[in-house]
C-alpha cells in the first residue's frame, strides 16, 4: 500500500520557504494564510480544541455529509497548513500562542478591534516576546474609525464598499455577487500588506509592524473608476444589469444569449465605430443584417457619434436575434478573428473543463488520502520562473499537527500534551 502523502507537502523552493504563518483567522483571512502558504511558508492554522474552526461547519458538504473535514469551503480556503487545537480563553493556551508567536514571523488575526488585546494576543504584546513578528489584523472596517465596533459579513462589506451598488439595474436595484467578493478582496490585500511588512522587516533592521486591513476598504480600492466619475463629474455610476456604464452614463447592452448560454461583447459587438463595415458584412452573409447594411445605417454606425436610444434598440435587437441561434464559442471564434473583443460567458463546469486552462495546466489534483478520495483544485494564481508556486496538498484535521508542532517547535513531550488535553489546553 502506498505511503501516504505529507500534510503539507514540502516546498522548499518556495520564495517564503523558511518563514513561518500563524493563522487565526475566519473568512477574512484563510485564503491569504493559504496563499502565503503557497508560496512555500509554513502555516499553523490555531483551531478551538474539539471541534475546530466554526468555518469547518460552512456548506457544502462532500457527499452532503456535514462533518469538521467534509467542508469544501474549509478544503478550499485551509489547503495545505498545519493545523493545531488551542483554548485562548485559558491562560495556559494564551501562554502557547506567545511561545508559539516569538518563533513566527507572521500572526494572521481577524478579531474585531481590541479582542486581541484582551486576550493579550495583540501587536504590542506579541512584539514584546518578538520584536520582528508582523500581526495582520483583518477586520470588517479598520482598527479605527465611527464602523469599527460594527458587526459585518461579506454582503455588508460588499454593500458599504461601494461593489453592491455597481451591480444590478434599476428596475430591481443592486444585487451581491454570488462569491464573496469582499471577502476575497479583504484577503488579498491582507497577503500584500503580508508581504510588503516582510519585505520592510529585511530593510528596516529586522523589525515587524502591525498590518491594519479594513475590508470596506479592500472593496472601496476595486471599483475602477467610479469614485472618481462620481469625484470629477458628479455622476454615480451604477447597476447597468445587461449593459454597462459609458462615462457615467447607461452604454449599449453587452450580454446576449446564445443556443447553450452568453456571449459578451462590447461596443455592440464591433457594429459602432470605424469597424463597423466589417461586423455588418458578417450579419450580412447569414442574411441577419435587416437593414444595417444600407448606406444610412453603415454611415450612422461608423460615425462614433452616439445612437439615439431608439437607434440603440433597434441595433441590439438585431445582434441579440443573430447570437440567439448560435453556439457561444462559434460565435466568438469567428468574432475574434474579425478583431473584435466577444468572449464567452462560462458557468463554473466550462471553466473547469476550460481547454485553454488545459492546456496550461492549471488545475492540480489533490489527494485526500483520509477519505480515499482526489480533487481537482484551482492551480497557480501567478506563475514566477525562479522561486514557483506550489499546491501543498489537502487541508489538514482537526489538530492533526498537534504533536508535531508543539514537539517540534515547543519542545513540549507526550506527557505534557496528554495534561493540556486533559485540561482542554489543546
Amino acid at each position: 500500500m502506498p505511503e501516504s502523502p505529507p500534510v503539507p507537502l514540502p516546498h522548499p523552493a518556495g520564495p517564503l520557504a523558511g518563514y513561518r504563518v500563524l493563522d487565526f483567522a475566519d473568512e477574512k483571512g484563510q485564503l491569504c494564510a493559504r496563499l502565503l502558504g503557497e508560496l512555500g511558508a509554513d502555516v499553523i492554522k490555531v483551531e478551538p480544541p474539539r471541534d475546530g474552526d466554526p468555518t469547518r461547519q460552512n456548506g457544502p458538504f462532500f457527499r452532503d455529509e456535514a462533518a469538521p473535514n467534509t467542508s469544501l469551503y474549509w478544503w478550499a480556503m485551509n489547503a495545505g497548513k498545519r493545523s493545531i487545537t488551542c483554548q485562548l480563553r485559558l491562560e495556559a493556551g494564551r501562554d502557547l500562542v506567545r511561545r508559539l508567536a516569538a518563533v513566527s514571523d507572521i500572526v494572521i488575526e481577524t478579531g474585531m478591534p481590541g479582542t486581541a488585546a484582551e486576550l493579550g494576543l495583540d501587536y504590542p504584546a506579541l512584539s514584546a516576546v518578538n520584536p520582528g513578528v508582523i500581526v495582520v489584523s483583518i477586520t470588517n472596517f479598520g482598527q479605527a474609525g465611527p464602523y469599527k465596533d460594527m458587526l459585518a459579513t461579506d454582503i455588508v462589506g460588499s454593500a458599504m464598499g461601494g461593489h453592491m451598488y455597481l451591480n444590478g439595474d434599476d428596475e430591481r436595484g443592486p444585487v451581491r455577487t454570488l462569491a464573496p467578493q469582499a471577502y476575497a478582496q479583504a484577503n488579498v490585500q491582507g497577503a500584500v500588506g503580508a508581504m510588503i511588512a516582510l519585505y520592510a522587516r529585511g530593510v528596516n533592521d529586522g523589525g515587524g509592524q502591525h498590518v491594519d486591513v479594513s475590508m470596506q476598504e479592500a472593496v472601496a480600492n476595486a471599483l475602477d473608476n467610479a469614485q472618481q466619475t462620481w469625484d470629477i463629474r458628479h455622476i454615480n455610476n451604477r447597476g447597468p444589469g445587461t449593459g454597462r456604464m459609458v462615462g457615467g452614463n447607461p452604454g449599449p447592452r453587452y450580454l446576449y444569449e446564445t443556443a447553450d448560454g452568453w456571449v459578451t461583447c462590447l461596443a455592440l459587438g464591433g457594429l459602432i465605430g470605424p469597424s463597423a463595415g466589417v461586423a455588418i458584412d458578417w450579419l450580412a452573409a447569414t442574411g441577419e443584417a435587416r437593414d444595417l447594411d444600407s448606406l444610412a445605417w453603415r454611415t450612422k454606425l461608423a460615425a462614433l457619434v452616439p445612437l439615439e436610444p431608439k437607434d440603440r434598440a433597434y441595433v441590439e435587437e438585431t445582434l441579440a436575434a443573430f447570437c440567439k441561434t448560435k453556439p457561444k464559442e462559434s460565435l466568438v471564434e469567428q468574432a475574434q478573428q474579425r478583431g473584435f473583443g466577444w468572449a464567452p460567458v462560462f458557468s463554473p463546469r466550462e471553466v473547469v473543463e476550460s481547454k485553454h486552462l488545459k492546456a496550461r495546466d492549471f488545475w492540480v489534483r489533490v489527494r485526500h488520502e483520509d477519505i480515499g478520495e482526489s480533487f481537482i483544485y484551482p492551480g497557480p494564481p501567478f506563475r514566477l520562473g525562479l522561486t514557483p508556486w506550489a499546491q501543498r496538498g489537502r487541508a489538514p484535521l482537526v489538530g492533526e499537527h498537534n504533536e508535531q508542532v508543539y514537539g517540534e517547535l515547543l519542545g513540549l513531550d507526550a506527557a505534557e500534551l496528554r495534561r493540556l488535553r486533559m485540561r482542554m489546553v489543546v
